[in-house]
């Protein structure tokens, strides 16, 4: 919109310096250009490259003593969490303020909790919620305190309506290789970028597992966590095979409506849930196969504690239905415990990671048969499954024939999944990330 403005001001400016004398006459025929410059329709899908998107930038944490920002979902549209590491024992704050107030001179302060950091020595990990977020409003926040304060970040919140969408990728990995970290980083650093270009309204982007490749490695977390993107993103991350061992991910992430059903490494990870809109968000930690019972026992109090939501969609990095031979045996495992949940409280959706290969399924039913639709799906009886690709590039995986999948693909570049849901609809539609070419789409009706 600013360039529209500056492109029109300058127009009008040279139109009237042309209008006051006869040695301005090619004025006219530059601000031409310039208009025919701002026409130009942008590139159609599938003929993007990774340079369509423009930069986003934001100044990284690691320019300060203050580090590993995240920020992460809150339990509505009118909370977001953030936790950050700090050199300081003592607590520091979050300052949250209009996009008008540069200054922080009216700023609310949240306190955050602290306590030491068990995985970087000298560290302390600071975790805050900020509240009372107002609709469709930008902000400035910074976090710290006198001894270690971040640079300032952007914050805008999306429209607080049933009619909303949000953004889904597979695993990142990185480290995945380990001499390619770098690589990955990029990669992961110019989808963030397609994100923020083409769903600037998304309400939060969940990670679907194995943020990381190894658990422990601080510098693949820093890959990861440190990108200007993520800083004005909420982030819903799914805990996955790679992210366990150890309290990382639970240092990492501080996350709304966290039960103790699904705990792998300590009290701090588990299943957890959140609401946008006319919707309810059912995180699983399912690395733990000796509580996967326990996961239906979840699924029934964030059901019973949002009896009003119309659409229920659950994330898992296992997926039950999955296409990678040597996942088989873990998903027909896993299969009956989604089986009992899935049909018991109608779950429309359950997205997940792991496979590292594209998967949507037509519509499993309670007994584990499945029934076909055509998009747009009438009030289809049954469940959706959608395992994700890769993220980041960091490893693609050839999947085999199952009869539950109607779409099963091999990806040879990053993905990107939108969901968007109105009061009567929810619309998955994924894209190659670089080229932005549609590579499937599905509709659920429920009028």
């Amino acid at each position: 919109m600013r360039r529209r403005i500056w492109y029109m001001s300058l127009l009008l400016s040279v139109m009237l310096v042309a209008g006051c004398g006869k040695k301005e006459e090619a004025a006219p025929k530059e601000a031409e250009a310039l208009v025919e410059e701002e026409a130009k329709e942008p590139p159609a899908p599938g003929e993007e490259t990774w340079g369509t998107a423009p930069e986003y930038k934001a100044t990284l944490i690691t320019t300060t003593p203050v580090r590993y920002l995240a920020v992460t979902v809150g339990q509505t549209e009118e909370e977001v969490n953030l936790t950050w590491y700090s050199p300081a024992e003592e607590a520091g704050q979050v300052y949250w303020t209009t996009a008008e107030d540069t200054e922080f001179a009216n700023a609310v302060t949240f306190e955050a909790n602290v306590y030491p950091s068990d995985i970087t020595s000298g560290y302390y990990v600071n975790r805050a919620t900020v509240t009372g977020l107002l609709p469709k409003t930008e902000y400035l926040y910074q976090v710290g305190n006198e001894e270690a304060m971040s640079p300032s970040y952007t914050y805008t919140t999306p429209d607080f309506s049933d009619e909303f969408r949000f953004t889904a990728v597979g695993d990142a990995q990185i480290g995945k290789p380990v001499e390619e970290v770098d690589r990955q980083k990029n990669n992961w650093h110019k989808l963030l970028n397609k994100v923020k270009y083409h769903f600037p309204d998304t309400s939060f982007l969940v990670s679907l597992g194995d943020q990381v490749n190894d658990f422990d490695d601080n510098e693949q977390y820093n890959a990861f966590l440190n990108q200007g993107a993520l800083y004005s993103l909420s982030l819903a991350p799914v805990k996955g095979n790679h992210d366990m061992g150890g309290p990382q991910y639970s240092e990492h992430f501080l996350l709304p409506n966290q039960s103790t059903l699904g705990t792998c490494d300590n009290d701090g990870d588990g299943d957890y849930w959140f609401t946008r809109g006319n919707a309810l968000f059912m995180v699983l930690d399912t690395m733990d196969s000796t509580k996967w019972g326990e996961h239906a026992d979840f699924i029934a109090s964030a059901v019973e504690a949002n009896p009003d939501a119309k659409w229920r969609i659950v994330f898992s990095h296992f997926s039950p239905y999955n296409a990678y031979e040597n996942y088989l045996e873990n998903a027909k495992n896993i299969r009956p415990y989604f089986l009992a949940f899935t049909s018991a409280y109608e779950i429309d959706l359950v997205m997940c990671g792991h496979d590292h290969a594209y998967v949507r399924t037509h519509f499993i039913q309670e007994d584990g048969s499945f029934q076909e639709y055509e998009s747009p799906a009438q009030n289809p009886e049954g469940t959706l499954y959608l395992t994700l690709s890769s993220s980041s590039g960091s490893l693609y995986r050839r999947p085999t024939d199952q009869e539950e999948a109607a779409v099963s693909k091999k990806r040879d570049t990053p993905e990107v999944t939108d969901v968007q849901i109105t009061p009567n609809s929810l619309t998955v539609s994924t894209y190659n990330a670089e080229t932005w070419e549609p590579t499937d789409t599905f509709e659920i009706q429920k009028p």
